[in-house]
């Protein structure tokens, strides 16, 4: 015998087998807007006990994880390719909390790796298209570049293989030193691929690429805040951990600035003329 559970916020339902419901349960966590509701208020089972199914919980600790699910882009096999993509882009950019806060983080690396692929990918050849163009039109000198003995096609070639694997390169290597940071200020607690999921879909601020010239610095700084809520409330950490732990490397360049300025002070310096 099955039962139909509604989830009064944003009328999810869900038709679950009666035997699966754990004795005493009178709570559920929706698993699409992630509000906690009570199943027999909620007019869904009527008087007699009925089960969960899942995604649904009694909201302990494997009830708030298993409340998230994948972003848009890992649903595209449901909804099509260009609204999961469109999808993703748009919630990592006006509604990052939201994402990031039902975001499972759990569930392998290979959709968020592709996802930052895509659009990571795309934005660093539009960043990359822009200066050629402010080059080739006198700004600069687009020989000094070294560029000048390569082919239209084999520049294409060359972007077409290395941005794609410095891509991948810079997505791993940053998440590692992100989470690592995030550990020393204790804010990493649901583990590497959380933080990896927040890099790599943050990705998608790269769309402000395709505005010419400044976009990348839009894209650049747009990126850093979305990372900044995304580390949060994916870790469900605190927002003063997160910009702590992105300020540890600021504070180490600043430290090593001095020290260098210092040296070089003292060694141009030197000791006086001696007077006689």
């Amino acid at each position: 015998m099955t039962v139909e559970i509604h989830c009064p916020y944003c009328h999810f339902s869900k038709k679950v087998a009666k035997e699966k419901i754990p004795a005493g349960v009178q709570w559920a966590t929706c698993p699409r807007c992630g509000q906690r509701f009570n199943i027999h208020d909620s007019g869904a089972l009527g008087p007699e006990h009925s089960g969960l199914g899942k995604g649904y919980s009694d909201g302990g600790a494997e009830g708030e994880a298993s409340s998230r699910e994948g972003a848009p882009w890992e649903k595209r096999s449901e909804i099509g390719l260009f609204r999961a993509v469109f999808g993703t882009i748009k919630e990592v950019l006006f509604a990052p909390q939201h994402l990031f806060r039902t975001l499972a983080f759990k569930g392998g690396l290979k959709e968020p790796l592709a996802f930052g692929i895509l659009i990571g990918g795309l934005g660093s050849m539009f960043g990359f298209f822009w200066q050629v163009m402010l080059l080739s039109g006198g700004m600069a000198s687009f020989g000094l570049c070294g560029f000048e003995q390569l082919t239209a096609g084999l520049i294409f070639i060359v972007l077409v293989v290395l941005i794609p694997l410095s891509v991948i390169m810079g997505l791993f290597c940053y998440s590692g030193i992100m989470h690592l940071l995030l550990l020393l200020v204790r804010g990493g607690k649901n583990g590497f691929e959380a933080t990896f999921r927040v890099v790599s879909y943050s990705q998608a601020a790269q769309v402000w690429g395709l505005i010419p010239f400044f976009g990348g610095w839009v894209g650049g700084i747009w990126q850093i805040i979305v990372q900044i809520i995304g580390f949060r409330e994916i870790h469900e950490t605190s927002y003063v951990r997160v910009i702590f732990a992105f300020l540890i490397p600021l504070a180490l360049l600043l430290v090593i600035g001095i020290a260098v300025l210092v040296i070089l002070v003292v060694y141009f310096k030197g000791p006086g003329p001696l007077s006689l």
